[in-house]
This record gives C-alpha cells, structure tokens and sequence, in this order.
C-alpha cells in the first residue's frame, strides 16, 4: 500500500491504493472521500470486498438445435444490498486470440449485446436470465455446432456510497463451461443383403432399397441407384470384388433427392423419368424405397446398388448431408428371347400394321371393285339384248332319266319350255 501527496495551491489530496496479490490491473473501486476543506482521500476498497464467484469447471455436450444452458453463481457478497452487473464471455473452440463478450447484463437489468452476437447472429436464440440474487443462466436456443466453446461470466459488485451514488466495489470470474455442439450420432443403415435374381426379356426388374436405422426421426434421404454393366466386368474381377463398387464403371439408374425431386439425386440418371419412361419409383414407407424397370432388355442385365445419402436441416434452415451409405449388390440377369415371325411381327409396329391392319381394307376395296366391274358388265350385257330385239335361246340341261335296272341306255329328250 502506499501513499501519495501532491501540493496544489495549499491543497493537499491524499490518494490511497491497494491491491491484493494476484488481482488483474484496472478494476479497482476508486471511491473519494472528504477528509476535509480541500482534502479528499482516493481509496481503493476492493480488498475490502468478498464477492466470489462459483469456480467449477464442467463440460457439457449437446445435439443441434438443442438448449443450451450455462449457469453462473455467486458464492458470496460483500453486502446484502450490493447489485450485480453480469458479463457473458466466450472462448472459441478454434483458438480465437481474445475472448469475445456475448453480453452484458447492468445492475438495473437493461441488456447491452456484444460485437460476436451481432456477427454470430445470437440476438435471436441467446437469452440470459436471473433467476435468483445470486443465480444467473445464459441460455442459447437452437444451438449450432458453431456454438461450441468455453463460456464463463464475469461478476461486478456495486454499491453505494454515503451520498448515494454507485460505484463498482469489485470483479469476480467464473470458472470455465467447455460447451460442444455436435451433430447426431450417425446411424445411417441400409440393407446389405446379396440377392441374385433372373428374369426373362420383357418382363419386370424390381429392386429394392430399405433403410432399417436413421440418426434422426428428422432425417430426410436421396436414394440413387446404380448399376455396373456385366459387359464391363470379368468374372474374375467380380469374385474378387465380392459386391465393393468401383466408381468409374457405374452408370446411374435413377435418382431423387431429399426433397422429393426427381433427378435431384447424387447423380444424373442416364433415361430421364417421364410418361414413356420404363422406370416406376415406389415409396412404400419411410424407410422402404422401390423401382421397378418395365421391360427389361439384355442391356439391363448387371450388379445394381442403391446409394442413400441422409440429410438433416440445421438451426439456420440450411440442409446439410450427414451421412451416406450403400446397400449390397442385386445381380441381375435377363434371358434373351429367340426370336419368332409373330415376336418380330408383334414387336415391330409398322411391320404390326402392314400385316394384321392394312390388308383388311385393301381386299375390301378390291373386292368392291370387282362387284362394281361385273354389275356394270351385266348391265351391259342386258342393254345389248334388248337392241336386237329377239331373245337369247338358251339351251336347259336335257332331261335324263336313268335306271339302273334297266339294260336300254337313257332316253335323251327335249321338253316343252327347255328351250326359252
């Protein structure tokens, strides 16, 4: 401790400080007292104060979008009338050279934010509460990974002096929150069980895709399938492998993306979806993903997968990808048809027309014709028998009657009206 004097037109002002051992510069209460005309005493009285603060050290870890609370607790008080100003600190997790003040609570109550909320944008989702004389909390709604940190409060103690006026007695920190936002445990699943399945050209290709465990009940997925051609692959390249991917062979089947849009996948699907397309996508339930390829030819046949890609929304509103996995293989193998006229005549649609279709109304007409042709030939037949003026004698069959008894030949003869 010492004392100092100064001489100022007969003036004398006594200043008197002290500071305890291990107490930081700059924050000691300088109240002036009277001692007298022209005599005043600077003193510093913050060895005189017991404001302590809760020193406990803890870790706390959360999800996102979680609450985040931190408490800050004053252990003791110089003086039951002494008020509290509170200050919020944080301490990045990546090493920032300064601790950055979130906020600043007075002794009245009135709030006064720091540059890192504002730069943060934690007006919003930061809340500091008193919830008793001698509890405060910070609390931080959905939290982002972002947030994590080490957090403390520094306390200021204030009183008043004899003519009423307040003056900042002492400061006290807190001990040390280390606070970690994590994103949720990824327990992205999808069903890894080999299958082996053989259909006939034409007909239907279903493969399946079911995701048996999600980190969230919020999870959103975008499902892909993929396909490596046999064509590419040896058959000893793909007992090696037994179902491993190899990126740069596959083609993409299909795709939709977390939010429900078609070829808004990972990858872009090589027949786009559409009216005339032989794809049919199936969302049987949340978990359970279907398609089904209509028509299958021999160029289908391959090693198929579906890749699914889980997608969180964070605090901010943002997607973001969490996880990604895929499912094991389906060997898939189509038996080529021999071809027969009617499988060629059937599968062709012009050569269709031409042989069940076109036929039909070209015979009508030429059948029509030929009626046409021989009405008119009659007509004309008639219209020259009646310009000559005598009738045609047309000659009936005879008249034969035979026995077989009888040993005479038959009797040819000619009867009235045979002839006309």
């Amino acid at each position: 401790m010492a004392v100092q004097g100064s001489l100022a037109a007969f003036n004398w002002v006594c200043s008197l400080t002290g500071r305890p051992s291990g107490t930081p510069s700059g924050i000691l209460a300088t109240p002036l007292v009277a001692l007298g005309d022209g005599v005043a005493l600077e003193t510093s009285m913050e060895g005189m104060s017991k404001l302590r603060v809760q020193k406990t050290n803890q870790s706390l870890v959360y999800l996102e979008d979680s609450r985040v609370r931190v408490n800050c607790s004053v252990a003791s008080q110089t003086s039951t009338d002494s008020q509290h100003a509170v200050l919020w600190y944080v301490r990045r997790a990546t090493g920032a050279e300064a601790d950055e003040l979130l906020l600043r609570i007075e002794r009245s109550g009135a709030f006064e934010y720091g540059a890192y909320a504002d730069e943060e944008r934690l007006r919003r989702r930061v809340q500091a509460e008193r919830m008793s004389p001698r509890l405060y909390a910070l609390t931080l709604n959905r939290a982002e990974s972002s947030d994590s940190g080490t957090y403390y409060c520094l306390v200021e103690e204030w009183l008043t002096d004899p003519d009423g006026a307040w003056y900042r007695l002492a400061r006290d920190s807190s001990g040390f929150t280390q606070v970690l936002v994590r994103q949720p445990e990824v327990r992205l699943q999808v069903e890894e069980s080999e299958s082996n399945i053989t259909v006939s050209q034409s007909s239907s290709i279903r493969l399946g895709c079911s995701i048996p465990s999600q980190s969230s009940r919020d999870s959103r997925f975008s499902v892909s399938w993929y396909v490596e051609r046999a064509s590419t692959r040896s058959e000893e390249e793909v007992e090696e492998e037994q179902g491993d991917v190899e990126e740069g062979n596959r083609d993409c089947v299909f795709s939709i993306g977390h939010d429900a849009v078609f070829g808004n996948g990972n990858c872009s699907p090589i027949e786009e979806a559409g009216p005339n397309s032989r794809l049919q996508f199936e969302r049987t339930t949340s978990d359970l993903y279907s398609l089904t390829i209509q028509g299958a030819r021999p160029a289908d046949a391959g090693r198929y997968y579906c890749h699914v890609e889980e997608w969180l929304l964070n605090p901010r509103n943002a997607w973001y990808r969490l996880a990604t996995n895929n499912s094991d293989v389906t060997i898939v193998n189509v038996i080529q048809q021999v071809s027969t006229l009617q499988s060629v005549v059937c599968s062709n649609d012009s050569l269709f027309y031409f042989v069940f279709f076109y036929p039909f109304p070209i015979f009508g007409i030429l059948l029509i014709a030929v009626l046409l042709v021989r009405y008119k030939s009659r007509r004309h037949s008639k219209s020259q028998e009646g310009k000559n003026g005598a009738p045609l004698l047309w000659i009936k069959e005879p008249h034969l009657s035979y026995s077989p008894t009888c040993l005479d030949p038959p009797a040819l003869s000619l009867h009235p009206g045979s002839v006309d």
